[in-house]
């Protein structure tokens, strides 16, 4: 079970991930933060996370946002099947390295960042949940905008870490090739380059050329992590074939 899970759910992870992106984009009617009358999806100046909105930022004839549900239905699911799989192959992952407690620390981080992958899916930014009690009095105000980024930012945060938790296990691992190490270290690297964009760089609100910086930076880190999970579990399988 150890080995189906180590060496292919990582495949499976990347397979959902890029399909479920690339159909949700397919869909997506237009509109971006600078521009509410763009039609389609433009990749340098929309977020993944607006694949993930109920409606899109499209304005239709009469004044109202175009429904963006299909969209939301197929990036949604599919950021909560990636996370869930790369959730179960870090608790595993463990296993694989003599190092047991850099390794089970590596994979609490990595699973926290998994949740919150899960959790960036779950959460459309683009609605507000109203709890009221049986006389329709408002009690409280969910901005799931605010949870979003909560978890997308975190993402992130504790995948850093994780990342440098492995990189230094794989590199010094007598049996892996020292080469994935070194590619994860670089992962880091880029993880830790996108966390100083989130916190200095430009906002993405107040220019364009900051929402293009964030937009496609946000693409290049997720895009990363899933293939530097994906070519670790290629390396481990290689090493029992051979």
């Amino acid at each position: 079970m150890s080995r189906l899970i180590l060496f292919y759910f990582p495949f499976y992870g990347l397979i959902i991930f890029f399909l479920s992106n690339i159909i949700a984009m397919y869909f997506y009617p237009g509109g971006s933060i600078s521009n509410h009358e763009s039609l389609g999806y433009d990749f340098f100046r929309n977020f993944l996370s607006q694949l993930g909105r109920v409606n899109s930022y499209l304005i239709s004839s009469d004044g109202s946002q175009v429904s963006n549900i299909l969209s939301f239905r197929i990036w949604s699911t599919g950021m909560a099947v990636t996370g869930l799989i790369f959730f179960i192959y870090y608790i595993y992952l463990p296993s694989f390295f003599n190092n047991k407690k850099i390794a089970i620390v590596g994979s609490f981080l990595a699973t926290i960042s998994c949740i919150c992958f899960i959790f960036t899916g779950l959460t459309p930014g683009d609605v507000v949940i109203h709890l009221t009690d049986r006389n329709n009095n408002i009690l409280n105000i969910i901005d799931m905008y605010k949870l979003h980024i909560f978890f997308a930012n975190n993402i992130f945060y504790f995948a850093f870490p994780s990342a440098l938790c492995y990189s230094y296990l794989i590199f010094y691992s007598k049996k892996i090739n020292k080469l994935y190490g070194l590619g994860y270290y670089i992962f880091s690297f880029l993880i830790f380059i996108y966390i100083i964009i989130l916190i200095y760089g430009p906002s993405p609100f107040e220019s364009e050329i900051g929402l293009i910086i964030q937009a496609t930076s946000q693409k290049i880190i997720a895009i990363s992590w899933v293939l530097s999970t994906f070519i670790l579990s290629i390396g481990m399988k290689k090493i029992y074939n051979d």
